[in-house]
């Protein structure tokens, strides 16, 4: 994307965590902002924070279960005529639920997918005609570390972020095959973030806990450089040669002895 300013730019799960940092930072580089979540005091007293100090930009804020997919098309239509075309989607929403596969309930194994990839796959679909139809736009979609990799006690979020990270390259070459200049597709896959989310986890040798800034950071450069992936931290660039190279039983035996597959065992996420 070559500017920011007056660009027109979706978060969902905006009033915390990494989307609350996307929202700031974008607000600072001049963009109006639609912003959605649940938590609707936490959307309210971010968009009274924007507006006071960003008062020549326009703040949207809707209040929004995205695992009810059957809603979205009607969101769909009020943002339309609220706001009009949009120049940036930003899918950031998630949840995970740790646990060993059995002990966690089907409810929150299904809800997983229902945000985690569902909901996703909805609001690309119904906002894609926007993102085609404008000359500089972006889609940027939340996958993980653990989608390029088994993640043991968070069977449902990996398998979730595998299916995003999927969907995002396929999308992303189908582009390319139909020589469609636009949007730009953007796949984050951090490691663990200090978010609320992983409180508990115990991160593997040599992959720091990341804090939200630094991941925002690294997201808003994938935005303006036109990345096809943010990979964060630095080791998780080594995961897919890694893949390749080694037996799978010797791959799965160093991401035992780094702490990969232990590392959500003492997972509590938010309290």
């Amino acid at each position: 994307m070559r500017e920011f300013k007056n660009k027109k730019f979706l978060v969902t799960g905006a009033a915390s965590g990494l989307g609350l940092g996307l929202a700031k930072t974008l607000a600072a580089r001049g963009c109006d902002l639609i912003l959605l979540d649940l938590n609707l005091n936490g959307l309210n007293e971010l968009v009274r924070e924007l507006r006071m100090a960003h008062p020549q930009q326009q703040f949207f804020l809707y209040e929004q279960d995205l695992a009810k997919t059957e809603e979205l098309p009607d969101l769909r239509e009020r943002i339309r005529r609220d706001v009009g075309p949009i120049d940036g989607l930003i899918n950031n929403a998630g949840v995970v639920y740790g646990g060993p596969f059995q002990e966690v309930s089907l409810e929150k194994h299904l809800l997983t997918f229902d945000l985690n990839v569902k909901s996703l796959v909805t609001l690309t679909h119904l906002f894609f005609d926007d993102l085609t139809g404008r000359e500089d736009s972006h889609l940027v979609n939340i996958s993980s570390a653990s989608g390029l990799l088994p993640l043991p006690f968070g069977v449902s979020y990996a398998s979730s972020k595998w299916a995003v990270l999927g969907f995002s390259d396929s999308l992303r070459v189908e582009m390319n095959l139909l020589k469609k200049k636009n949007p730009q597709i953007t796949t984050v896959c951090p490691s663990y973030f200090a978010s609320g989310m992983f409180s508990g986890v115990k991160a593997p040798f040599l992959t720091p806990i990341l804090t939200t800034e630094k991941i925002v950071n690294l997201i808003i450069t994938g935005i303006e450089k036109n990345k096809n992936f943010v990979l964060a931290p630095p080791i998780v660039h080594a995961i897919e040669p890694l893949k390749g190279l080694l037996p799978r039983f010797i791959f799965d035996r160093v991401a035992h002895l780094l702490g990969v597959t232990t590392s959500m065992t003492r997972w509590r996420g938010r309290s």
